[in-house]
């Protein structure tokens, strides 16, 4: 424990010498060129954020989707959850226990998609996944997910995709527009559910700052399904423009809840308490005329506390400290971009039945993108240390072609390398202590993916895109269960999954808008011959949006269908198919003003027609449901 302490204590130390090192020399650096660089600089920054991720899109042959601030405030996205699930290509379903299950394009690997914050990984090494619950939607600038193959300045771990968030740049256009905000947000709905929260955005001298404050309660349809949660964020920004921008964010979450099992092996006694500490600083900034930087440090603290049916409670501890780096260089007329960086992190696990675990990455890359009008080309490379897994390569490339101003082919090709996680490798304990094993003896899974589309964009809501795509995976990971209903992960030799995406968007000027995704695809095990577990071959979504002129009122409505699924790809348990389900959800939002205040009412329908399905096997949907509330912008 000592020894723990000491390396928590000597990473902290790090990350504030190297922020401190950081912000002083680039402000001594920006005042000693300031009058230099004053008329001379004219571009902004070239880093993808939300500002540029619109030519990004356009300009890159990888598949992009995004949504900006504009849109999470007009369709009152509630979480990130909700926000990504009303992307094409994507579905966001319930965890068992922290997280949420997050398929791109199809995928039943929701553990395999990278989630980064301001372009730091979110994803834990002791289960994979990344908790979104924890990121308030009023920080969000803007969502962007990758569909594989990604390019490799994103990070490792993303051979089934990468979602990028963005948050939001709360400075004032002009000193003129000085003033502070205040949103205040409640709800409730079916089940107990009760949610209220509040955030406030004040203008200072050279900045902004925003605190926000959540809660809610939720008690569930199962049995031991109840849910408390609260969290507090600070989010603090200086600088921009020609002169550095500095952010830090910080967050704390806590939530205590039950977990209830799968229905043929129940949990009723089983609970949960789970908090997390955030903190995250940045510095940004142009080089010259030709250039920008990124630097960042994190550092995340877990703590989770699980009872177990049998009464047995175990701890887990996770401090995980990072660094990351990244630059690029194009120029004047951006016909070239060469990006560089690296990522250095450091992740303590201490778990009361497999003990203490310490895992140290870094990764460095290298991408150069040539713009060749009418083509545009993109190659890079990265290479991945892992203290228990050594080295692996990451390659990505990718190529578009605009045959005419609206019309684009766009092809890519990738290889990665998925390192097992804490939870696989030893014991889970994020709500499956009774019900999941590790295993000491995985391999590495090796991912190549490529994709062939065209994309016909008329303007930017009238889209059509057509994707084939394929992956091949060695060595996956899949879950065995016992007799005794107990998973185990194991690897199997080889595995391969391909299909087809439809994506299009339609608005009418009228205040109608639709839009499609339609995923048909196939995979299998090779070594069982079965199709791979939670991968369904027929995915459809569909959205209607329309605006009522007069009174401004906004209706929304979501049909979604999923084919039939194998809960298993494995031979050693019977192959449980998990029906098919299509569900319809609505949306009415409703603006008006009490005196000065504006006001903005929601009511929020989920399977409207209450459709009966299991979103995971032995964990049911809870039916039709609602949430009704009000916003109020002070």
């Amino acid at each position: 424990m000592k020894r723990k302490k000491t390396l928590r204590t000597m990473w902290i130390g790090l990350i504030v010498a190297v922020l401190l090192g950081v912000l002083n020399s680039f402000s001594f650096a920006h005042q000693a060129e300031a009058q230099e660089q004053s008329q001379a600089i004219t571009m902004d920054s070239i880093t993808v954020t939300a500002d540029k991720m619109d030519d990004y899109v356009r300009n890159h042959p990888e598949q992009v989707t995004t949504i900006n601030r504009d849109e999470i405030t007009r369709r009152n996205f509630l979480n990130v959850e909700e926000t990504l699930g009303s992307m094409p290509g994507v579905e966001v379903r319930p965890s068992t226990g922290i997280g949420s299950r997050i398929s791109i394009r199809g995928s039943g690997k929701s553990g395999s998609v990278l989630v980064l914050l301001n372009g730091r990984p979110l994803n834990s090494s002791e289960y994979g996944g990344a908790d979104l619950s924890t990121i308030p939607i009023d920080i969000v600038k803007s969502v962007t997910v990758f569909k594989p193959p990604v390019p490799v300045w994103l990070g490792p771990g993303a051979s089934e995709g990468a979602i990028l968030i963005t948050t939001y740049d709360f400075s004032p256009s002009s000193d003129k527009k000085k003033k502070s905000t205040t949103r205040l947000k409640v709800d409730g709905g079916s089940f107990g559910q009760a949610d209220a929260s509040i955030s406030h955005t004040a203008s200072l001298a050279r900045g902004s700052m925003m605190l926000t404050a959540a809660g809610g309660h939720l008690d569930g349809k199962r049995t031991n399904e109840d849910k408390d949660k609260g969290d507090v964020s600070m989010h603090w920004e200086q600088g921009g423009k020609s002169a550095p921008r500095f952010e830090v964010n910080g967050s704390y979450y806590m939530s205590e809840q039950g977990s209830p099992g799968p229905t043929d092996n129940p949990t009723p006694d089983a609970r949960q308490r789970y908090a997390k500490g955030s903190l995250d600083a940045q510095v940004q900034g142009l080089i010259k005329d030709t250039g920008d930087y990124s630097i960042g440090v994190y550092a995340d603290h877990l703590d989770l506390k699980d009872e177990s049916q049998s009464g047995f409670t175990s701890d887990l501890t996770d401090f995980k400290a990072g660094l990351k780096a990244d630059t690029t260089w194009s120029d004047i007329d951006e016909v070239w971009a060469l990006r560089l960086g690296g990522l250095l992190e450091h992740d303590d696990v201490d778990h009361t039945l497999s003990g203490e675990h310490h895992r140290t990455s870094a990764d460095i890359h290298a991408q150069i993108d040539r713009h060749m009008c009418p083509v545009t080309a993109t190659i890079g490379a990265r290479g991945d240390y892992t203290s228990d897994f050594d080295l692996n390569p990451g390659l990505s490339g990718g190529l578009s072609l605009a045959l005419a101003r609206s019309l684009v082919i766009k092809a890519n090709a990738g290889y990665s390398v998925n390192v097992p996680t804490f939870n696989q490798l030893y014991q889970p304990s994020h709500g499956s202590i009774d019900q999941v094993r590790g295993n000491l003896d995985l391999d590495e899974e090796k991912i190549v993916s490529y994709d062939l589309g065209l994309e016909y964009r008329l303007r930017k809501d009238r889209v059509f895109q057509t994707t084939l795509f394929r992956t091949e995976t060695r060595d996956l990971i899949v879950y065995r269960r016992d007799a005794d209903l107990i998973y185990a992960p194991v690897n199997v030799d080889k595995a391969w999954r391909h299909g087809i995406e439809l994506t299009a968007r339609q608005a009418w000027d009228m205040g109608l808008s639709v839009d499609l995704s339609y995923i048909l695809q196939n995979s299998e095990n090779e070594d069982t011959e079965q199709e791979l577990a939670y991968t369904p071959r027929n995915t459809v979504k569909v959205t209607g949006k329309y605006t009522i002129p007069v009174w401004d009122t906004r209706l929304e409505a979501t049909l979604r269908y999923t084919d039939e699924r194998n809960n298993s790809e494995s031979d050693d348990v019977e192959i449980v198919t998990l029906a098919d389900y299509i569900t319809v959800d609505l949306k009415l939002l409703q603006p008006f003003k009490l005196g000065k205040t504006a006001c903005e009412a929601y009511l929020n329908l989920y399977n409207l027609f209450d459709e009966q399905f299991e979103n995971h096997y032995g964990y049911p949907d809870d039916g039709l449901r609602f949430v009704a509330g009000m916003n109020m912008t002070f």
